[in-house]
């Protein structure tokens, strides 16, 4: 296969970075550990202007939750724009059309996914979003200046938030029309269909973690939800992130299935043939023929249908089931111990 590099819609693409990795890229080192640097940076500010103007650390927890959710949360774009890079090859192998044709609409959605503008646009109304919502409140009493360095660190937060929330939304949709592309019978014995539904997996457990991360977020605030609200809330992302991940591929395995039924159709009649031709003359090999096609049958039909496996789904299930049967135990513990 030809280097990436090579392409010039490749080179076109690595030249237009987000804004968040030429953020990171002021510091010498790889994005993730740039974006780490970042974020203990923000934390020790904090910790310092907390000892300094409160004479207390009691929140520190909450600042440093703030600092890993913008260091995390960027993490995540940076690291989807670079795997998207990469996928070219993956669609060229399962898609009937010409290379270049592929080549040109994948960099119009990739563009379009990662378009700078609409990413910062979509930061900016997370932020006025939480604030017009309310949300941005959680009853802290800090003094004029760490009030301020917290405002900073939890807009940051929601800004990479909405980011990111703009980045899933618009990978879904990308995913979602693969199953409306004319795909070859490769999509049905190719390993390249089963990693989509793999980093599709990677994008959805990474969401799964920040919701985690921004509701113990919320339970180190002193306006915490109660052990139910916090339940509620699990229940609604979880289902959220489940749908996330299986709807956006329900096409690619509608595609799989029509695709998978005209090869068994095919199949058959050739293997219904064959069936006449053994019992009108059964030789020995017509008869080995007939059982090396009843062979490849058998295999046909436990091919997947669609673009993921067991393995993939488990992981959903641990990372969302998990907290929500914590939180239920703590429920259940608040009721036993208060009836009333």
């Amino acid at each position: 296969m030809e280097n990436l590099l090579q392409f010039r819609w490749a080179r076109s693409s690595q030249d237009h970075e987000t804004h968040l990795e030429r953020a990171s890229s002021i510091i010498p080192f790889p994005y993730y550990w740039a974006w780490t640097i970042f974020g203990g940076v923000s934390s020790i500010i904090s910790f310092a202007v907390l000892l300094f103007f409160e004479r207390s650390y009691a929140f520190i927890w909450v600042f440093l939750v703030l600092s890993a959710l913008t260091a995390w949360q960027s993490i995540g774009v940076v690291w989807a724009h670079k795997k998207m890079r990469l996928f070219i090859n993956t669609l060229i192998h399962l898609v009937e059309w010409p290379e270049e044709k592929i080549k040109k609409r994948y960099e119009e959605q990739t563009a379009i996914i990662f378009d700078d503008k609409k990413l910062i646009a979509s930061g900016i109304f997370a932020v006025i979003l939480a604030h017009l919502l309310g949300v941005d409140y959680f009853g802290f009493s800090f003094q004029i200046f760490p009030n301020i360095i917290f405002k900073v660190i939890y807009y940051l937060a929601v800004y990479t938030l909405g980011i990111g929330l703009y980045v899933m939304i618009m990978t879904a949709s990308a995913v979602h029309k693969i199953g409306d592309l004319p795909l070859t019978a490769n999509v049905l014995f190719s390993r390249d269909m089963q990693a989509i539904g793999i980093l599709y997996s990677k994008f959805t457990i990474y969401a799964s973690s920040i919701y985690i991360i921004w509701v113990i977020f919320q339970m180190l605030t002193p306006l915490q939800l109660s052990p139910l609200e916090r339940t509620l809330l699990f229940v609604f992302f979880a289902v959220l992130l489940c749908t996330y991940f299986i709807l956006p591929q329900y096409g690619i395995h509608q595609m799989m299935v029509r695709t998978k039924q005209k090869k068994i159709d095919a199949f058959s009649s050739h293997l219904s043939a064959l069936a006449d031709v053994t019992f009108v003359n059964p030789t020995d090999e017509n008869i080995i023929s007939l059982n090396d096609l009843l062979d490849i049958q058998r295999q046909l039909d436990k091919l997947s249908e669609w673009p993921f496996s067991f393995y993939e789904i488990l992981h959903i299930i641990l990372i969302t089931v998990i907290p929500l049967i914590v939180l239920a135990f703590e429920v259940i513990r608040g009721v036993i111990n208060d009836p009333a």
